[in-house]
């Protein structure tokens, strides 16, 4: 099993199919046990679990089985029998002869697997995948087996197109897909410039510096007259530093103009179109915060002890410099500082001062300024991450989906050419035929997956399906998300009565499944996880969770904790997770 959060991504759509009754359409392949014969041609069936009385087209024998096609849906399908050995009750092996291909293990184990999940299909197109999964490709057979399952559920085109992007995004990790192209990118033109900045947002190496956010906390900064972040931004100015009037009053503007945009109804997934995307053209000093953004990334790698480490360290050498300008530092002061930056060396400034350090050519006033400098900027990504909050992380989830290009064609007619999404930029490199083809071929495939597998449409309820990069969030793999529930008037999902169930990989705590109920804003949690130390872990969190959604008018009821012994056996139980609630009949909706 390549990762639990892959491998467990129909189970609620599947557990909910398996309690309705079907609604057979024509063409529709079914089998069908004969119980009871009425006047008129009409009989009683039995198929699966389901009775269903159906008009007959031929003359049939009580309490035998056959292969039906359906010819007319409806209450009363209208059902024709297929041809069939004579003495023989249908089975699959049949089944399998009537599409024309030869019975085997692996054709076998396709149409019993459908059938077992009621997944509807017609003769073409079992045809069609039968033919599909013989066909000599890099995919294991089993992943393709189950990508065909999945594209006959969700009544995808059986093409090899669909198979490759459905097989990729059920197999593969976009997260260290996003990681490895990173690492082949070197310097070079516009165009690859923008891959490695969008890379760099959506394959971090350390917890996520989202722009968003601190962009928010520039502008509160510049209305209350701060200068924090300010004065902390300033050393990456290479010329022409803005005074902070001139720096207050551009922020001040663009929130103006950003009123519009915040005052407009929020939507569960944000439409990518212009109107929502912050563009480095309107966005102050876009180029400057790129390069500190960058550079807070590097240092927020490290942990917080390590941060604090190298924070007290800067702020002792900085009291002696400012205490004795024309003393050296004590050569123990020394020894000391350099042991706290030694971890932070990835990060440019950091380099700098631990190598004229390690040389001995650093003179007390330079110290002093690189000093100064780097603890304004410790204490900005710790402001930062400090005021992390519920908004920080839907935004968090927003931008990802905006920047991975998840909605790329929608909005392609509207799309800024010096702004495009990961997909866009993947699909001019595969036009050019880049040298890094295979690997961004790989990665337009678990998009393309992910999309095709994201969302469906119905009346009454939402279901939706996300699979993101998890490295801005801090995990080692992808997040996969289900969400299910009610659907309001306007067709946003109710908040009231809906289920969500997180698919994640920890760096401590390795696989997790958290299933987390709402109703009438009652919230019951039932975590799923590998790891025996999870709740010990997690309990102290549960306060800290009770009152955030207190203050957003909801209320923990429950928090279960289920331990599996291995990553294959959490995948089983995960499979109960999706015993639907009573009210809830679950299908998907379109964004």
């Amino acid at each position: 099993m390549h990762h639990l959060s892959i491998q467990s991504s129909q189970t609620i759509k599947q557990a909910q199919q398996s309690q309705q009754e079907r609604n057979f359409r024509p063409g529709e392949v079914v089998t069908g046990r004969i119980t009871k014969f009425f006047p008129d041609n009409k009989a009683l069936l039995q198929i699966g679990a389901q009775q269903v009385i159906a008009q007959l087209q031929t003359s049939l024998t009580a309490g035998s089985t056959y292969w039906f096609e359906v010819k007319e849906g409806g209450e009363r399908p209208l059902m024709q029998v297929l041809p069939q050995t004579a003495g023989k009750q249908a089975d699959v092996s049949q089944l399998i002869e009537l599409a024309g291909m030869k019975p085997n293990k692996i054709n076998t184990s396709l149409v019993e697997g459908l059938l077992k999940q009621q997944t509807a299909f017609t003769m073409p197109q079992l045809k069609q995948a039968l033919a599909l999964l013989q066909q000599k490709e890099l995919q294991p057979i089993e992943v393709r087996k189950e990508s065909l399952q999945l594209m006959l559920q969700r009544q995808l085109p059986l093409t090899e197109n669909v198979l490759q992007a459905i097989s990729a995004r059920q197999s593969q990790d976009m997260t260290a897909s996003l990681r490895e192209l990173s690492r082949t990118i070197a310097p070079g033109s516009e165009k690859t410039t923008a891959l490695q900045q969008i890379l760099g947002k959506l394959a971090p190496a350390g917890p996520a510096v989202h722009e968003q956010h601190l962009v928010q906390q520039i502008v509160q900064e510049a209305k209350a007259g701060k200068q924090s972040t300010y004065q902390a931004i300033r050393p990456f100015f290479s010329a022409a530093v803005p005074t902070f009037a001139a720096w207050q009053g551009d922020w001040q503007a663009y929130d103006a103009q950003m009123d519009e945009i915040r005052s407009a109804p929020q939507q569960l997934i944000p439409d990518t179109g212009s109107s929502s995307n912050r563009s480095a053209r309107s966005l102050p000093f876009s180029q400057v915060l790129d390069s500190f953004m960058s550079e807070m990334q590097l240092v927020s790698k490290q942990s917080p002890a390590a941060q604090e480490k190298l924070q007290t360290a800067l702020s002792t050498a900085r009291q002696l410099l400012s205490m004795f300008p024309d003393r050296s530092l004590p050569d123990e002061m020394i020894t000391s500082l350099r042991t706290a930056l030694e971890p932070f060396q990835s990060a440019p400034r950091v380099q700098e001062i631990y190598s004229q350090l390690t040389k001995g050519n650093m003179e007390n006033q330079q110290l002093l300024a690189r000093s100064t400098e780097l603890v304004q900027l410790l204490q900005v990504t710790q402001m930062n991450e400090e005021s992390k909050d519920g908004d920080f992380f839907k935004n968090l989830l927003q931008d990802i989906f905006r920047q991975t290009g998840f909605s790329y064609e929608q909005t392609l007619n509207e799309a800024d050419a010096a702004d495009l999404p990961l997909k866009g930029l993947l699909l001019q490199q595969a036009a050019q035929g880049n040298e890094r083809a295979e690997l961004s071929s790989q990665l337009l495939q678990q998009i393309t997956g992910s999309q095709l597998l994201q969302v469906q449409d119905d009346k009454q309820m939402a279901y939706i399906q996300l699979q993101l990069p998890g490295a801005p969030l801090g995990f080692d793999k992808d997040i996969l998300m289900e969400l299910e529930g009610r659907k309001e008037a306007d067709g946003q999902l109710s908040s009231e009565h809906c289920r969500i169930l997180f698919y994640l990989h920890l760096p401590f705590l390795d696989d997790m499944v958290v299933d987390m109920y709402v109703q009438k804003k009652a919230v019951s949690l039932h975590i799923y996880t590998a790891a025996e130390k999870t709740e010990q872990v997690m309990r102290p969190l549960q306060n800290k969770l009770k009152t955030a959604l207190d203050t957003s008018g909801y209320h923990l009821s429950s928090v279960k904790y289920t331990v599996s012994t291995n990553a294959k056996e959490a995948s089983r139980i995960d499979k109960s997770l999706n015993a639907v609630h009573t009210e809830q009949k679950g299908v998907d909706f379109r964004i």
